[in-house]
């Protein structure tokens, strides 16, 4: 299973969307693609952020028809293995001169606690985290870090 970060989902939602991405995600394997809660709160904070209005509505409606075609049973949340592996992660990260930030640590630990890869474009934010990554936005080739 491969779970996409916040930014391959924000990258869908747009009008005209990298073509690289797309043309990853439509070789993909349906039911073989995931998302987190963690993506799903941060998609609607950035949606309730923006000003009311038609753009708001449409990225809205973008966003729902996104989750509901590919991942209306494939979320995954962050539950107590997963905070559990997010401490060791965040502490080690912390250690290692590294931080990370809160949203992409409880990412990276729920594809740790599934045992998923993870599909994004920010690789470089989960260096030390031992996920297998793809990014979507280039050679689509792995990653192990």
């Amino acid at each position: 299973m491969i779970i996409l970060d916040t930014n391959v989902i924000s990258e869908l939602m747009k009008e005209t969307p990298n073509p690289l991405v797309i043309q990853w995600i439509k070789t993909q394997e349906k039911s073989n693609i995931a998302i987190t809660t963690i993506t799903i709160a941060e998609i609607t904070y950035g949606l309730q952020a923006l000003p009311s209005g038609l753009r708001q509505r449409t990225l809205e409606n973008a966003f729902q028809k996104t989750i509901e075609l590919l991942f209306s049973e494939r979320m995954l949340g962050f539950d107590q293995k997963a905070a559990e592996i997010y401490g060791h992660l965040m502490a080690h990260r912390k250690k290692m001169g590294s931080p990370m930030g809160i949203c992409d640590g409880q990412i990276a630990a729920i594809a740790l606690a599934h045992q998923t890869d993870l599909a994004t474009r920010n690789v470089r934010d989960f260096i030390e985290c031992h996920l297998e990554m793809i990014n979507p936005f280039s050679d689509c080739s792995k990653n192990s870090e």
